[in-house]
């Protein structure tokens, strides 16, 4: 992974120097197993493990022996070998192969990068659920399909976050099962020479159980669940991020990323404040999925081994965790930092003229035009209309809809129009507008003026009755719309 995305701990982990001693570790395990049940004499174990310990893995020859014999495993035993009389030699990497020594080492690594991965999880679940609290009872219009929908608090589309979050981090706990089973049965997986006790035992040592049925290496459907959990967590975080990118969209922006004070948005265009890092993580979810596909592939091997599995591995895991941890540090640095605009949200709350209790409103009409003659499908195009209408512009804005300019000089006047007439703009809510029974044509709707006639004779009726007033109006406030959201914080939060 290139500097810019890599994580310091990830590259730790997955680190030759790392690697080596893992492999290091998986044979002295086995030299201590084979000692336990007596296949070599007591006292071998630790001559030859102070022995290596006197003298640290040499990088530097490791790399050029590789080079030499094209084969990283042998090249760690003759590095390590030159340190040991030759009367410790044949107790070294006994009845084992390459794989027994790099398996376990291998199933540490990836366990070791997961748990990196659940402490910046952690984090960013701490994040979320302050977050979710702070702005409990801040309002604003939630979207379907991009259109204005109902009424939610901003905390709880953070919790909607946090809860995906939540999910990603079970598949990846779940997943990480997997990590507890490891090999030492030998070249194909039969044990060959080597006693079944001492894998059981060495793999204990290790931090694993046998995992019965392997070849030469471990099947790989094992570890394809893992991928395949850090890419979902990636995807969560996309989304989170594209939703605040959605919400920072010029016009009216309810949210923003950070952006320093030093920070520059675009070369050409000053006033920008480009949603550069939660693009990013788009861009992370995309590498998340090619390396997810590419661990994917490796289940498929030649019998009981072929070679093609291991060049993917060296850059798919490595990578695939840098991509998640990076993911989650920028959306949590977002997040930490993020500018939320109430006074928008709540802007864009007032000028929905209403419709975001549009359900709520046609259930009550449901309810007390019921003996009217009106059927349901009455009910909703009543809504329906007067949800067109009151959007409709007033006449100068509708003939500057209307115009067609011809020229630059034409444009120029209609945007010298645009402003006095949206000034004048009148914002009327379904709240006002449907009472007074004033329904009009609308023509995006194939209804009639004598359908349209019924309805508001209809409605004229129902709103004699002042008692109805009370409820009616407790419609559109945020204290009935959003008294269900108390379930949420208590199912999510247990507050």
């Amino acid at each position: 992974m290139i500097k810019r995305y890599a994580n310091p701990k990830i590259a730790a982990i997955f680190s030759d120097e790392h690697k080596l001693e893992l492999w290091q570790e998986t044979e002295l395990a086995v030299i201590g197993a084979m000692e336990d049940f007596q296949f070599i004499r007591t006292g071998i174990f630790e001559e030859i493990g102070e022995i290596l310990r006197m003298f640290p893995i040499d990088l530097e020859w490791w790399e050029k022996r590789d080079e030499e014999i094209h084969h990283d495993l042998n090249a760690f035993l003759d590095e390590r070998l030159r340190h040991l009389d030759t009367k410790y030699h044949k107790f070294f990497h006994k009845n084992i192969t390459s794989y027994d020594t790099e398996e376990p080492a291998f199933g540490r690594m990836l366990t070791e990068a997961t748990d990196v991965i659940m402490t910046l999880t952690n984090d960013l679940e701490e994040t979320l659920i302050n977050l979710a609290i702070k702005y409990r009872y801040t309002i604003m219009n939630a979207r379907t399909h991009g259109q204005e929908a109902e009424l939610q608090s901003f905390g709880a589309r953070c919790l909607t976050w946090l809860a995906e979050l939540r999910m990603a981090k079970v598949s990846l706990n779940h997943s990480a099962i997997n990590l507890t089973y490891s090999k030492l049965s030998g070249a194909i997986g039969k044990y060959g020479s080597l006693d079944p006790r001492v894998e059981e035992e060495a793999l204990d040592f290790l931090g694993f159980s046998p995992f019965y049925g392997s070849t030469q290496i471990m099947p790989r459907v094992l570890y394809a669940p893992l991928g395949q959990s850090l890419c979902n967590m990636v995807s969560v975080l996309s989304k989170i991020g594209l939703d605040i990118r959605l919400g920072a969209r010029s016009g009216r922006p309810i949210l923003q990323e950070p952006f320093k004070k030093k920070q520059k948005g675009s070369s050409a265009m000053p006033h920008k404040k480009n949603t550069i890092r939660t693009e990013q993580l788009a861009g992370m979810a995309t590498m998340a999925r090619g390396y997810m596909m590419m661990i994917s592939e490796n289940i498929v091997t030649w019998e009981e081994r072929a070679i093609e599995q291991s060049s993917v591995e060296r850059v798919a895991w490595p990578d695939l965790f840098h991509v998640t941890a990076h993911a989650l540090k920028v959306i949590s640095g977002v997040l930490k930092e993020l500018t939320v605009y109430t006074d928008n949200m709540l802007l864009e709350v007032h000028e929905s003229r209403g419709v975001y209790a549009s359900s709520e409103v046609k259930e009550w009409l449901k309810t007390h035009l019921g003996n009217s003659g009106l059927t349901h499908e009455d009910i909703y195009r009543i809504v329906q209309i007067a949800g067109f209408n009151v959007f409709e512009p007033e006449q100068e804005m509708m003939l500057i809809r209307e115009t067609n300019c011809g020229s630059t000089q034409e444009a120029l006047g209609l945007l010298r129009r645009i402003g006095p007439a949206s000034d004048k703009r009148k914002v009327v809510s379904i709240e006002k507008f449907i009472p007074q029974a004033k329904l009009r044509v609308s023509s995006s709707l194939d209804i009639s003026q004598d359908q349209v006639d019924v309805y508001n004779e209809a409605l004229k009726k129902l709103f004699k009755n002042k008692q109805l007033k009370k409820s009616w109006k407790e419609l559109f406030t945020p204290g009935f719309l959003l008294k269900n959201e108390d379930t949420l914080y208590k199912n999510i939060l247990e507050i």
